[in-house]
Parts: structure tokens; sequence; C-alpha cells
């Protein structure tokens, strides 16, 4: 690789990671669109993490038309927007038109959005959010404004659809629950979450608290 490479290389890494997280009392001020993140094969591994914050960072995000895509066999996918972990840590966040799909056999699918544990706290908007998984022996997973261990998370969501198809498939969608004193306050409508086909398991909880 040149130095030319290697400077353009340099650069793109420090773009997304200032996009991505802000932790260590850093702030990241981020204002996003279009983004298309898209794999396909077998054994891959796919993330995104946009305006998470850690550590005492603090972020501020405003995302949309962003889409997550893969398909094949044995693979992992995981989206996180907008989540705080940690004491002091802070996250703001406004998204819409939110797509993650997957297809395949034995795959695993992960959103979350606006959680919040270890003292962090969020507060986010989210519409238009859409999560679809079709295949075989498959795992979908979608949590928006959940709190554990004094995470503070305060979410207003709108138009939310999970969906599956297949076989042998798990599906669960967690929104505003809260846990080992963590606090939730979320204002939700328009959830649907769907699933067809055989020996699937589906679940849905929604403001509990333990």
């Amino acid at each position: 690789m040149n130095l030319k490479s290697k400077v353009v290389a340099v650069a793109i890494a420090t773009l997304f990671a200032g996009s991505a997280f802000a932790q260590s009392g850093s702030q990241s001020k981020v204002d996003v669109g279009n983004i298309n993140q898209t794999q396909a094969g077998l054994l891959n591994k796919q993330e995104m993490d946009l305006g998470n914050a850690k550590a005492g960072g603090k972020s501020q995000v405003t995302a949309k038309n962003i889409n997550q895509t893969q398909a094949g066999l044995l693979n992992q996918q995981k989206m996180s927007i907008g989540n705080a972990e940690g004491k002091g840590s802070q996250s703001k966040v406004n998204v819409s038109n939110i797509n993650q799909t997957q297809a395949g056999l034995l795959n695993k699918q992960e959103m979350a959005i606006g959680d919040a544990k270890n003292g962090g706290k969020t507060d986010v908007t989210a519409k238009n959010i859409n999560q679809t998984q079709a295949g075989l022996l498959n795992q979908q997973k979608m949590a928006i404004g959940n709190a554990d261990s004094k995470g503070q998370s305060k979410v207003n969501v709108s138009n939310i659809n999970q969906s599956q198809s297949g076989l042998l498939n798990k599906q669960e969608m967690g929104i505003g629950n809260a846990a080992n004193g963590g606090k939730s306050d979320v204002t939700a409508k328009n959830i649907n979450q769907s699933q067809s086909g055989l020996l699937n398991q589906q679940k849905m909880n929604v403001g509990n608290a333990n």
C-alpha cells in the first residue's frame, strides 16, 4: 500500500469512528442520510453503529434512509442506533426510514435503538423502522427504548414493523422495558410484529418492569 492509499484509509476510518461512537468525554454531532450496507455469502458478520455513546461520551445524530441488507448462510447482522452505556453517557437521536433485511439459513439479526444501561441516558425519536428476515433456523431480535442498570431511556417511536417468515425461526421484540433500577419513558404507536411458517417462536414485551 503506498502512502497516498494509507492516508485515504486513515481518513475513512476516522470519519466512521466519529460518526459511530462518542466516548471518554468526547462529543459527536452528525447529520447523515442515504447509507447502504450490503453483504452476501457464508459465515459473515455485518455491523452498523450510529450515534451510540459510551464511557461518558455525548452523541447527537440525525439520520434517515438507512439500509442494512444481508443474505446467505450462518451470518450475523447487527444494527445499533442511539444507545448509551456508562455513567454520563448521553445519546440524542432522530432517525427515520431505517430498514434491516436478512435472508437465508441459520442467520442471526439484531436491531437496538435508544437502549440505555449502566447509567447512560438516551433521547430518541424514531419512525418508519422495518426489520425483515426470511429463511430457516433464523433468529431475529429488536429492542427499542429499554433501560437496564440505572439507565434512562426516553423514546418516541411510530410505524415499527418486524416481520419473519420460514421454518424453525425465533422472533423477539422489546419496547420500553426496565430492569435493575432502569427507567424507561416510551411513547409508541403503529407497532406490528408478524411471523409466518412452521415451528416458529414469537415474543413481544412492551413496558415491563423487573
